[in-house]
């Protein structure tokens, strides 16, 4: 049985440093933490071998009815993966090559909660992620967190709790938009057992506000055989998308106007979460509905996006495609 750690900032007692040689301490510390959760767990490293890992999973569809699924995932280096989710009659399949990643969708309706299964077994953030640390909290007699400065309109939070003794990496905390209100989006790590030199979770839940969203359990993690190139081939149809390991950038917005809500439906409130890749140009591409807010909201919110305009993401200031994900947000009025 999974031992739950719902941890969210409301909850936690925080102890904030004052004074900029304290918090260049909980920096410090901080990254500390990181780097030794990463020695422990970090089965993508550069040095790692490479491995076979296969994992079920289960979530809350939208009429509340038991989800399940499959995420399989073949790893020989960070220029050479292959990814596979499904669930029911949906399948994605993603491909890593030196400086190329496809991504193919048997449909426009991919699970969003299903999408994150891949974030969710990556566990650790990657190395090229830029936190600011403003302080360290005891959460229980058992694990600390590093809890980052908040960012914002709604002063988002980050946070990555681990086990004292051991210095696994037990919770993850990301701000998720609910609404018009920021949630805490909690993924808690259980069940290690050892992999070669590494120590791996098997078992995994995430939560909103401490509502569980979805559950996975690592069915095998192995060292991989050698495999044919033919396997690492992307789909036909696939979209083409950078894959950066070196300074990589992310897209900046340009010009961003907010859609226009529904003829009709002004006085309502929706939230949509759009799914897109931002090519080399800086346009919207290839837009998904990954969370619907009702069919006419959707509608309004692709059509906004569409005239998005980005400063396109960089590999080594180099502009490449990216996908990336937007919460569009209909406030209403009366």
């Amino acid at each position: 049985m999974m031992l739950v750690r719902t941890i969210v900032f409301a909850a936690v007692s925080l102890v904030v440093f004052g004074g900029t040689s304290a918090a260049e301490d909980a920096q410090k510390r901080a990254e500390a933490m990181l780097d030794r959760a990463r020695q422990l767990s970090d089965i993508r490293s550069p040095n790692a071998p490479g491995f076979r890992l296969n994992v079920t999973f289960s979530f809350r569809g939208q009429d509340l009815e038991t989800v399940q699924g499959t995420y399989s995932e073949v790893w020989i280096s960070s220029s050479q993966w292959r990814r596979e989710t499904v669930v029911g009659n949906s399948r994605r399949i993603e491909v890593g090559g030196p400086n190329k990643r496809w991504l193919f969708d048997t449909g426009n309706d991919f699970p969003d909660q299903a999408a994150r299964v891949a974030a969710l077994v990556e566990m650790l953030p990657t190395r090229t992620a830029k936190f600011e640390f403003e302080s360290i909290t005891d959460s229980d007699p058992s694990t600390q967190c590093a809890v980052t400065k908040p960012k914002g309109e709604k002063k988002q939070k980050h946070a990555f709790c681990f086990d004292k003794v051991s210095g696994f990496l037990v919770v993850n905390i990301a701000p998720e938009f609910v609404g018009q209100w920021v949630a805490d989006y909690s993924c808690d790590y259980d069940k290690f057992l050892k992999v070669g030199d590494y120590w791996f979770p098997h078992e995994m839940s995430c939560f909103v506000d401490r509502h569980r969203k979805m559950e996975a359990k690592v069915m095998d993690l192995s060292l991989a055989p050698s495999l044919d190139a033919a396997f690492f081939t992307p789909p036909t149809g696939a979209v083409e998308m950078g894959n950066c390991s070196l300074n990589p950038l992310p897209p900046r917005a340009v010009s961003t106007p907010d859609p226009s809500s529904p003829l009709g439906m002004r006085d309502r409130q929706s939230s949509v979460r759009l799914w897109m890749i931002v090519d080399t140009k800086g346009k919207p591409q290839d837009l998904k509905v990954s969370r619907s807010g009702g069919k006419q909201f959707d509608g309004s919110a692709m059509a906004g996006v569409r005239g998005w305009r980005f400063k396109p993401a960089t590999c080594n200031g180099e502009p490449m495609a990216v996908p990336i994900n937007v919460e569009i947000r209909f406030w209403g009025y009366r």
